[in-house]
């Protein structure tokens, strides 16, 4: 894949959590709660209890950016 900041080749890899991977509108840090009771969230990886979450992921090491493509779940390791 290419970076389409600067235009590199970026890095395939991923992220991974002991817990449910997600992201939430704003910067306010929920104090507990799953992903499914924040408005807006998106889960990027489901948990899984033997596993934790995983997503695949891009870097690129030259601008510092990393890309996830969360569209129908293509980056949750645990769909798969």
């Amino acid at each position: 894949m290419q970076c389409p900041y600067c235009g590199k080749t970026m890095e395939e890899g991923l992220i991974q959590s002991p817990q449910e991977l997600a992201w939430l509108p704003g910067r306010k840090r929920p104090l507990l709660g799953r992903a499914q009771f924040h408005d807006g969230a998106v889960v990027l990886s489901e948990l899984s209890m033997m596993r934790g979450s995983a997503v695949l992921a891009f870097l690129c090491r030259d601008c510092g950016k990393i890309m996830i493509d969360y569209a129908e779940g293509r980056s949750d390791l645990n769909q798969e």
